[in-house]
């Protein structure tokens, strides 16, 4: 199949348009253009040359770049996604649909109108999927809106949350910095201020029994600093103590299946004479790992840290005790 460049013209084009909408009184170079393009400056400067002459850009170039010309409106076209980003997203949807936790509602109206952009040959895959889900959403619907809303809008949000040690319902006011899947299993979680006690929470989404966006302002902290404290958990765990690193060998017939998968960004892989893998890892806490490791049986033995270890060891023996005790309940 041939990949012609018309649609990719177009993409790039359109980003050049956004670029400068963005940032309407900002000088921005060729060579800038080019490197967030990935093109060559001279095809830069044909794009910016067809730009402006069509009107769709009026920019000039200036002694040190190109400007957009004081007071003039640019009209940006309506997105469209070239075939293999319409299947990335199709991908990401997918993965999202398949989420016990997620608003139908929510997620069946934006499914909807992706596929009012996508190429036509996703079209229907799309429509396809928005029809799977269920419109009226799940209980957790409403919660997922007022998380929503308040996150997007630096409001705080009221709320009365039910832990999972059952140490009893905690209310206060909660102001949603993050919205973050886990990564092992079905669950939203919101990172945010929690007050009372007060600091940095994450509360999961099924747990929070009630809500409501109020009027009062936050102001949220960087994100790039949290998503980098949320990406040096296993999940969603958000901690101040020191990383820690996990040492884990898997057996030989395991070793293929470890090795197809990222795992986590800190992860190392060492393969061993006799075909098993030792998998490396450095988290923020070891605790979130304790129910992966044990998905993987036998097949999976920690080498450290030590507190791990004998956690999961212990984890088996009761297992094996259960199993070994005569029928069926114990």
């Amino acid at each position: 199949m041939v990949y012609g460049d018309a649609l990719t013209k177009a993409g790039r084009l359109i980003e050049i348009q956004t670029m400068f909408a963005r940032q309407p009184y900002r000088t921005r170079t060729t060579a800038e253009i080019a490197e967030r393009l990935g093109v060559h400056p001279r095809t830069v400067r044909k794009y910016l040359t067809e730009l402006s002459s069509s009107g769709r850009l009026p920019v000039y170039a200036s002694g040190t770049g190109w400007r957009l010309v004081e007071g003039a409106r640019i009209p940006i076209p309506p997105v469209r996604f070239e075939l293999e980003e319409a299947t990335a997203v199709y991908i990401a949807v997918r993965r999202l649909t398949r989420r016990s936790g997620e608003p139908g509602g929510a997620l069946r109206g934006a499914i909807g109108k992706l596929a009012s952009v996508v190429p036509r040959e996703l079209e229907t895959a799309f429509e396809r999927l928005a029809g799977r889900i269920d419109g009226a959403g799940s209980r957790h619907a409403a919660t997922f809106r007022d998380l929503a809303y308040g996150w997007a809008t630096g409001r705080t949000v009221e709320v009365r949350y039910r832990p999972r040690t059952g140490a009893g319902e905690r209310q206060g006011l909660f102001e949603p910095y993050l919205l973050e899947p886990s990564v092992v299993g079905a669950a939203l979680y919101a990172v945010g201020r929690f007050d009372p006690p007060g600091g940095l929470r994450v509360l999961r989404l099924e747990r929070i029994a009630e809500s409501r966006v109020t009027e009062r302002p936050f102001t949220p902290p960087p994100v790039e600093a949290l998503l980098d404290r949320v990406e040096r958990s296993w999940g969603v765990w958000i901690a101040d103590d020191e990383p820690v690193t996990v040492r884990l060998r898997f057996a030989p017939h395991a070793a293929g299946l470890v090795q197809e998968t990222r795992w986590h960004p800190s992860q190392t892989l060492a393969e061993a004479p006799d075909g098993s893998l030792e998998l490396g890892l450095t988290v923020t806490s070891a605790t979130e790992l304790v129910p992966w490791i044990l998905g993987w049986g036998a097949a999976c033995t920690v080498l450290e840290p030590a507190g791990l270890r004998e956690t999961i060891h212990r984890e088996h023996a009761e297992a094996a005790r259960r199993y070994a005790t005569s029928g069926t309940s114990s």
